[in-house]
């Protein structure tokens, strides 16, 4: 009897002592299960307390399999969605975790105000700019929400009287995908809980490149039959170890194959650590000369599906939206667009997201054509302190300034750059092809207090 106890005691030190040897110590780690960034120690924290228990919760050895076997047998046994991620709704829907849905009015506020002044930025440059809304599947799928749920939708209210005060260029396509989702399946049953699948994406897009055919006639909506439509079988929910079984559409585009990404050529390009997405797809099918030089900022509901638009445009420069369109100024600059389109998500419009403070505070340039006769201060590039960096086929130029501005120019081969200042020192990011020994000769700042 005594062994007995003494084995059983060992086995129960050796289930304590394996987890904790197990410990996942690995910085900047991402969950397999639920696809967010593992707790950092940090011995700075507000409150070491949550942060102590939070680390130990996400990095103890073996939590991944843990939830999955967890996960499983409510599944399996209970019929019932035990998941850190998502939930199950009627006839075996599957969403994302439901929470409360009461709007952020500030942070709207504060979004649509932004969009606005993104908007004068490109339309004072002759440049159109459009917002895309996209729907959760909460949204469009709302009557298979889990019984007693109740859906309210107060964002999508706020967010459009806001962008209709503020008279922002916008589609939502919200009632066109609720529509399409009477007879069609434009979001999948199981696979994928909040993204849209190919057919709604086909739809989406497609009422995107309506609008975007307004200014740029050469741009043509999709037909079914640009498309290779096929039937794939997936086995388990994205980012997750939970087993399914559902059929879904996906799209082949062929003429992609005529479509070169050179994001390698810009490697060097500013991008928020958290959000790296990023490309530059250049299109090479018949008629692409007459099509529009795009600069699109969107989310995930883009990151796979790039093949619905890349045929679209004659170049287009494609960057993750969130916290980079804070931004924007960098990336005009850089890629001197002829359109420009903004992309979001419902679901992830929101402040943590997109940094609000950041929305507040960004400080974007007038034409430099209005105010250029303002006083201000005017040198030549070359009797400043300068110096160029090349990565690939982007240059940084930074100056040495005696003072700081409030904000400036570079006027450079015919074309006019905002700067980005920073105290007594100030910089521009552009291609190299404008890197002329003649253009850098020619060169001018304009600084304005």
């Amino acid at each position: 009897m005594r062994y007995i106890k003494k084995v059983f005691l060992a086995i129960m030190v050796v289930m304590l002592l394996l987890p904790l040897l197990a410990f996942n110590l690995e910085k900047d780690s991402i969950s397999p299960i639920d696809n967010r960034k593992l707790t950092e120690f940090q011995l700075d924290a507000p409150d070491k307390t949550e942060m102590l228990n939070s680390y130990v919760k996400d990095r103890i050895g073996f939590r991944s399999g843990s939830i999955d076997l967890y996960t499983e047998l409510n599944d399996k046994l209970f019929g019932e969605m035990v998941h850190p991620s998502y939930t199950y709704g009627k006839d075996g829907y599957v969403f994302f975790k439901l929470g409360a849905t009461e709007a952020d009015v500030e942070f709207i506020e504060a979004f649509c105000n932004y969009l606005r002044r993104i908007q004068d930025y490109c339309e004072t440059r002759g440049v159109p700019f459009l917002y895309c809304i996209n729907p959760s599947k909460t949204t469009v799928y709302q009557r298979y929400l889990p019984e007693g749920y109740t859906y309210r939708n107060d964002f999508l209210t706020k967010l459009y009287e806001n962008l209709d005060a503020y008279q922002v260029n916008y589609i939502s396509n919200v009632e066109l995908l609720e529509e399409k989702s009477i007879t069609e399946q434009v979001y999948n049953v199981k696979y994928d809980a909040g993204h849209w699948n190919d057919l709604g994406c086909f739809y989406g897009t497609n009422h995107m490149l309506e609008q975007i055919q307004r200014y740029f006639p050469a741009v043509k909506p999709h037909i079914t039959e640009d498309f290779l439509i096929e039937e794939k079988t997936e086995v388990s929910l994205p980012v997750s170890h939970f087993s399914i079984h559902e059929t879904v559409p996906y799209y082949e585009n062929p003429a992609e194959k005529n479509v070169e990404n050179k994001a390698e050529e810009f490697s060097a390009v500013r991008l928020d650590e958290n959000y790296r997405g990023f490309g530059v797809h250049v299109n090479k099918n018949p008629g692409f000369g007459k099509l529009p030089r795009v600069l699109f900022f969107h989310g995930s509901y883009y990151n796979s599906r790039v093949r619905f638009y890349n045929t679209s445009f004659q170049e287009t420069y494609q960057v993750h939206n969130y916290q980079n369109i804070i931004n924007f100024d960098y990336y005009f600059n850089l890629f001197k667009p002829e359109c420009v389109i903004l992309e979001t998500a419902e679901y992830a419009t929101t402040r943590g997201y997109f940094n609000i403070d950041g929305l507040k505070n960004k400080l974007l340039n007038p034409p430099y054509g209005t105010i250029k006769a303002q006083p201000h201060d005017s040198y030549k590039l070359q009797d400043l302190d300068y110096q160029i960096n090349t990565v690939g086929s982007l240059s940084t130029i930074t100056i040495s300034l005696k003072q700081p501005y409030t904000f400036g120019y570079l006027l450079l081969d015919g074309q006019e750059f905002d700067l980005q200042l920073s105290d007594n020192e100030t910089s521009c990011t552009i291609q190299a092809g404008n890197l002329s020994k003649e253009a850098l000769e020619e060169a001018s700042l304009q600084l304005f207090n």
